[in-house]
């Protein structure tokens, strides 16, 4: 069974990419998970994390909007069609051309953000109004970290272009430069004294940060000469391969970015809901995406050049093929991940948080937020491997109308959670509920294009099903034993089951 996961691609470069990014991934995630105990053990969920987390928020919703994830969805399918029909020089162009604009948009973005910095926290932490200490230290840092967006979009761009070449592993190597960043601010230049300065530092750091990010990923594309002066320089608002990314990547921003709008969310209700509730989302939404960068992230970015390229090719069976091959991938550890994540969250929680200043209550409330996203993991996945489907068929409106819908549901359950008190949990279960809706919604309509379910990838779900029940009866009964222990025998034992079914 496990052999087979990736039998239909086994002859592909899919399952290389995939194992390149998945690798850098994890290296990846382990530093950001050293950097997070950093931050965790000094500033734990006190008033201090909880303005930085809003802070760093702000231009991470906008890198999300153009960069990560809708910048992909809306350039790889006009760059790959472009250099499969051998035009290199036009390819190049258009590279150069969107990078120009990219990096001059983000600029007039960041510096009205910077001088607005007042305005926006007010409006996306009124909480912090009652607070003028907290206010002021939030505005400081949004000011500090806005730069952030120009260089996690340029980034974005690079790794666009790299991935549309079938070059995964840099791109997917590059953060972990910024957590390095972060981590040596922590020993080597961070000293004892006031924390107001001190988490003035961290934001510097975490900017220097995504410089290391950037600088990481130039010289493969200088190596791809995309970044000459004559592309850059040259006419980008004339080149129509640039309107056409630039009329897609719209909806595709609106459409990849509704879990940020719904992360987003979540923050302004939980500046209402006391001090540490900002914190426990951040620290809770940091352990459920290490599987899901590793199992869903990872395949959705190897898995969109592929299905772009079958669709290109007219290829319908291949296209269908990548799908469910990719689906099947994600879930054979995501369901895994997602019982272990339920039932020993709040080990998990305090093994990797519970020192110095992040205390007891803290991990109570970052456990009751953990368990609830991690219930959705396999709706976050899915709904990044559901949308590369539509967006390598350059359809982007459908993701969008459902993403909308599945936002104001997360409102609702918001709002709902703030009236009933039900604090970082009920947010939380608002967004993995909300997830569920998009997730099922796109599923629906992929199926009435003409897209069924094959019986392989049904048998491999119900034995993937099967073997995490065996797998949660062994982590629930396992007596007296230590977290560290109890993961990799349980493991063990979901991958002994597969291995008896066959």
């Amino acid at each position: 069974m496990i052999k087979n996961i990736f039998k239909n691609i086994t002859a592909s470069p899919l399952k290389k990419g995939f194992a390149g990014v998945a690798a850098a991934t994890a290296v990846s995630r382990a530093l950001g998970y050293a950097r997070d105990i950093f931050i965790a053990s000094f500033f734990g969920t006190t008033m201090f994390a909880d303005a930085f987390f809003v802070a760093y928020r702000i231009p991470n919703l906008l890198r999300r909007l153009l960069g990560e994830g809708s910048l992909p969805a809306a350039f790889i399918p006009v760059y790959s069609g472009i250099l499969s029909e051998g035009d290199e020089e036009r390819g190049k162009k258009l590279a150069g051309n969107f990078f120009s604009f990219l990096a001059v948009l983000c600029l007039i973005i960041t510096a009205a953000g910077i001088i607005l910095a007042p305005l926006i926290v007010r409006i996306l932490a009124p909480g912090f109004a009652g607070n003028a200490l907290q206010m002021r230290i939030t505005v400081t840092l949004t000011r500090i970290m806005f730069p952030i967006l120009i260089l996690t979009t340029l980034s974005t761009a690079a790794m666009g272009i790299l991935n549309a070449r079938k070059y995964f592993f840099i791109p997917a190597a590059a953060p972990a430069l910024l957590n390095l960043s972060i981590i040596s601010y922590f020993l080597f230049f961070m000293k004892g004294g006031d924390a107001s300065d001190n988490i003035r530092g961290l934001a510097v750091f975490e900017t220097i940060g995504f410089v290391f990010y950037f600088l990481l990923m130039l010289p493969s594309l200088l190596r791809e000469k995309v970044t000459r002066l004559k592309y850059i320089v040259s006419d980008f608002c004339g080149n129509s391969d640039v309107r056409r990314i630039l009329i897609a990547l719209v909806p595709a921003a609106i459409g990849l970015s509704v879990m940020q709008f719904n992360i987003f969310v979540d923050t302004i209700c939980a500046t209402f809901m006391g001090e540490g509730i900002v914190s426990a989302l951040y620290f809770a939404s940091r352990i459920y995406q290490l599987p899901l960068a590793l199992f869903g992230v990872s395949i959705s970015i190897v898995s969109l050049p592929f299905m772009t390229d079958s669709h290109a090719m007219k290829r319908g069976d291949e296209l269908s093929r990548n799908l469910f091959t990719s689906l099947s991938s994600s879930f054979f550890l995501i369901f895994p991940s997602t019982a272990g994540l339920i039932i020993c969250g709040g080990e998990i929680v305090k093994l990797l948080f519970e020192r110095g200043n992040f205390n007891p209550a803290s991990t109570a409330a970052t456990t009751s937020a953990l368990c609830y996203y991690a219930a959705g993991l396999l709706a976050f996945a899915g709904i990044k491997i559901f949308a590369n489907y539509f967006y390598s068929k350059k359809d982007m409106k459908t993701p969008v109308k459902i993403a909308s819908a599945s936002f104001l549901i997360n409102i609702v359950g918001d709002i709902l959670a703030l009236i009933l008190k039900l604090g970082a949990a009920g947010l939380a279960a608002a967004t993995s509920i909300a997830a569920f809706f998009n997730f099922i919604a796109l599923g629906i309509i992929i199926y009435k294009e003409g897209i069924h379910v094959p019986k392989t990838f049904t048998i491999k779900l119900l034995k993937f099903i099967l073997a995490t029940a065996v797998m949660s009866v062994s982590l629930i009964y396992i007596p007296g034993a230590n977290v560290l222990v109890k993961i990799p025998a349980a493991s063990a034992i979901y991958f002994l089951i597969l291995k008896i079914l066959g």
